[in-house]
């Protein structure tokens, strides 16, 4: 009898995925900082888009049956797509012009902003571990931004809106996949991504060298790669169980911000960072296990 081939288990290899889709997170994170020393951020979003979209069009095309791709709210789809583009476009500004480590534990307030909206809109019904974990990270970001202290950094705000406009996101994914297909959302994101980032892009644009190019489309690819790692996980296990390693994201953005451009982050960032973080997981968590309690 031969020896059986040697492999993870579903829960190993969901965690996995979900670390190396934080480390390309974190990567491209760092790569868009640094090609801002060349571009201005509107092209890097836009080159970013074009080239996620070729590294898409292989897996969205895939398959000799395309009907699934005829979506039933096309303007839902539109306004998605826009709100998308405006929140990259808010959150590659914000990378080029603050340290890295602060820009994505502001924008880990995601999750806290879509527990608000699922109560005003959804008319969701939110228990209170929820809404005291929504609070706490609220309280960190103020930590983080000192309203009153100091002045409010534009990237500050941008990183906020662009949280903000992805929590919007959410809610319109969850309203989208009750009728379109999973390609069809995925298909028509990209899409929209790449023409209305292209727009305010031509307002700033310059040919890039071969070497911005190459880092634009390590941006494009490595982010893509990081989607398909990240919902291959939530297939392989439960969300409550690999949600919680995406706070990962922060260490190691703020390890790549120190290492490659010196930033090195105050005690009152550090803490903020902290309560943010805990606080998008613990609501994060709560809302996967009681979506698995309902189910």
């Amino acid at each position: 009898m031969g020896v059986p081939p040697f492999r993870f288990s579903d829960a190993v290899l969901a965690s996995l995925l979900m670390l190396g889709a934080v480390c390309l997170f974190s990567g491209a994170h760092g790569l868009v900082r640094y090609a801002s020393s060349e571009l201005h951020p509107f092209q890097i979003s836009f080159l970013r888009s074009f080239f996620g979209l070729m590294f898409m069009l292989p897996i969205i095309l895939r398959g000799p049956d395309y009907s699934d791709l005829r979506v039933k709210l096309p303007k839902l789809h539109f306004i998605r797509g826009f709100s998308s583009s405006v929140a990259t476009l808010a959150w590659f500004y914000a990378v080029s012009v603050m340290p890295l480590g602060e820009a994505v534990a502001l924008n880990f307030t995601a999750p806290l902003f879509a527990t608000v909206l699922a109560v005003l809109f959804l008319r969701e019904v939110v228990r209170f571990n929820r809404w005291a974990g929504t609070v706490v990270g609220f309280v960190g970001v103020l930590i983080v931004i000192r309203p009153g202290m100091q002045a409010v950094e534009l990237g500050a705000l941008l990183s906020l809106g662009s949280a903000l406009l992805i929590a919007v996101n959410v809610l319109m994914i969850r309203t989208m996949a009750q009728v379109d297909s999973g390609r069809s959302i995925v298909a028509s994101f990209n899409l929209f991504l790449t023409i209305f980032t292209l727009i305010p892009a031509l307002f700033f644009w310059q040919w890039p060298s071969w070497t911005m190019v190459g880092v634009t489309f390590a941006i494009g690819a490595s982010t893509t790669v990081a989607h398909l790692m990240l919902t291959r996980a939530m297939r392989l296990a439960e969300a409550s169980a690999v949600i919680p390693l995406d706070f990962m994201r922060l260490p190691v953005s703020a390890a790549i911000g120190l290492v490659f451009f010196m930033e090195v982050p105050d005690s009152w960032t550090v803490v903020g960072a902290l309560i943010i973080g805990l606080a998008t997981v613990y609501v994060a968590r709560s809302e996967a296990l009681a979506a698995r309690r309902r189910a």
